[in-house]
């Protein structure tokens, strides 16, 4: 457990150093979220409330920012 909290906070670390405090205000909000959703998670799972989730074709969507989802991406199909 030390290691990976030494990981996560020397990542927020680096983020800020490079990127700025804006990126690192939101790299560590999004971490707060994903730790909440892991808590949420598991006790559900323990509660046995956690509902079954059907992911087609078995892959699950990266969560992206508001200004990437609004981005379009031109079509490949050509």
């Amino acid at each position: 457990m030390d290691e990976l909290l030494i990981r996560v906070l020397t990542r927020l670390l680096r983020v800020h150093d490079e990127l700025g405090e804006e990126s690192f205000e939101e790299a560590a909000h999004r971490a707060l979220v994903a730790i909440a959703l892991a808590v949420q998670f598991e006790a559900d799972r323990k509660a046995g409330t956690l509902k079954p989730t059907t992911v087609e074709g078995g892959v699950v969507a990266f969560p992206l920012s508001t200004s990437r989802r609004k981005t379009k991406v031109p079509d490949q199909s050509s």
